[in-house]
């Protein structure tokens, strides 16, 4: 099966209407699902169908450069059906003017009718990155294998990044009242991905936007796929509301804006409450934990050894060992409590006065595989008070002289402070022919503490620029002795 941007390409140079024709055939069933689950009508999901595929035929070489082409179908579907839904409220608005309006929804027949009712809506509401892996994995039926070359990440990777996607999905729902687990989720997400389309419908839509890209004119390929009852219908409400349609028109815009700033608003208030709540656990754990750290025993002598914490382990794991500049006033270790991507995570924290100190993990490899190529280390990581000099990664090349590395970087200048939630970082070095060793770990520099995970290391392309860090230039150095005789400076 052809890529779908070479033959969004060949159709943009060449016009050839049976690239085209593929593509509609390809994602028609899919753009037709999502209009109707949002329009539930099945002529006005046609025509939102016919309007998408003739935008993409007038921009096929501008969304064949696009990383997912069904990820911009969906965002245009979207866009085309929320304005009919926008035109077809302010019809009836118009036509019952001194009625007020109400939504009335019944009972979900069942988990899969509930979440196609806010399906779309909850999949716009994800960032880019999250919304094309569930379109990808679910919608296009996709490998992680293949997830991961469109990504540029690895299997394991593109697996972490589907499965959080997928958790914050079902987050949203919950907090729309649907409540699923993640494997019913991802059970249920395929039967949305497509509907049957009408006979005919396929090659309609391909010939109906070949022509509006041809002529460059949307609205005549639009007017040509209207039937004549349509037109007629559409003339005759335009005249009979053309002296009031102004009026309405800007009255629902305040009221769509105004609806929108209470929904905000409403949001923020709760987002507030939850945050305020956790800042107060997380004050009366800090002082149930200082009034439990010292226990005076019958000798009197008081002990600060501190109580196990389920779920922590505070030691360096295998493979691994502790690493810093002050290694009494830093604890390293293992922590279920904050996993990602389902796997716990490894951490490093201040435990005393650490002023201009660094304390972490670190692994000490060969070089041999790695020579004569460029090597990315990538990792999740995640933040606490870090506000000194922030939690970071870091990559060494040694070489046959001892004491002297061919290559390094530690993120300076671009570490992560302060509290910061998962956000993924990465270190690129050029592994010379040379190279005896790589050493790599974390650290968090100063006060505070960090989290790690999903850490991988693995060749790239020249494509992706390297981090190193530039040596730094010696002290300039005197020319001529100074001040032989230890003469002091005249006192004021």
């Amino acid at each position: 099966m052809s890529d779908d941007g070479k033959l969004l390409r060949q159709f943009a140079e060449t016009h050839d209407e049976a690239c085209f024709e593929q593509i509609v055939q390809r994602h028609i069933g899919f753009v037709y699902a999502v209009s109707l689950r949002r329009l539930r009508d099945s002529h006005s999901a046609q025509d939102a169908t016919q309007a998408v595929f003739i935008a993409l035929a007038r921009k096929a070489a501008a969304v064949a450069r696009a990383p997912s082409v069904i990820g911009w179908l969906h965002r245009s579907t979207c866009y085309e059906t929320h304005n009919l839904m926008r035109a077809q409220a302010n019809r009836i608005a118009r036509e019952t003017e001194a009625l007020c309006l109400g939504t009335i929804s019944s009972q979900a027949a069942s988990e899969t009718t509930a979440i196609e009712a806010v399906l779309d809506e909850v999949l716009h509401q994800l960032s880019s990155n999250d919304r094309e892996a569930i379109l990808a994995r679910y919608f296009s039926g996709q490998s992680y294998v293949q997830i991961g070359t469109t990504l540029r990440l690895s299997e394991n990777a593109a697996r972490m990044r589907v499965d959080r996607a997928l958790s914050k999905l079902r987050d949203h729902l919950q907090r729309r009242g649907i409540t699923s687990t993640a494997a019913a989720l991802a059970a249920a997400l395929p039967a949305c991905a497509s509907t049957p389309v009408p006979a005919g419908m396929v090659m309609t839509v391909s010939s109906g936007s070949v022509a509006g890209a041809v002529a460059a004119i949307g609205a005549t390929s639009l007017w040509t796929f209207m039937s004549t009852a349509k037109i007629a219908a559409s003339v005759a409400v335009i005249v009979a509301i053309a002296s009031t349609a102004l009026q309405y028109h800007h009255a629902h815009q305040l009221e769509a804006t105004l609806s929108s700033v209470q929904e905000e608003r409403a949001t923020a208030t709760k987002q507030i409450g939850a945050l305020e709540q956790q800042i107060n656990d997380l004050k009366e754990r800090v002082l149930q934990q200082s009034s439990s750290a010292q226990v005076v025993p019958a000798s009197g002598v008081v002990s600060t050894q501190p109580k196990p914490v389920p779920g922590i382990t505070p030691k360096a794991p295998k493979g691994w060992f502790k690493n810093g500049s002050a290694n009494n006033f830093y604890e390293v270790g293992v922590d279920e409590t904050q996993p990602w991507g389902g796997m716990p995570s490894a951490y490093a924290k201040s435990t005393g006065p650490v002023d201009g100190q660094f304390g972490g993990m670190m692994q000490t490899i060969s070089g041999e595989t790695y020579k004569n190529q460029r090597v990315q280390l990538s990792g999740w990581i995640k933040t606490e008070e870090a506000d000194d000099g922030g939690g970071h990664l870091w990559l060494r090349v040694d070489g046959p002289e001892k004491g002297k590395s061919l290559k390094f970087d530690n993120m300076d200048g671009r570490a992560p402070k302060g509290t910061t939630d998962w956000q993924e970082y990465s270190v690129v070095l050029d592994v010379p022919s040379e190279a005896t060793t790589l050493n790599y770990g974390f650290f968090v520099q100063g006060s505070g503490k960090i989290w790690v995970n999903g850490m991988t290391i693995s060749p790239v392309g020249p494509e992706v620029p390297t981090t190193n860090m530039p040596p730094r230039s010696p002290p300039s150095l005197p020319k001529t002795p100074v001040n032989l005789g230890f003469s002091q400076p005249p006192t004021k």
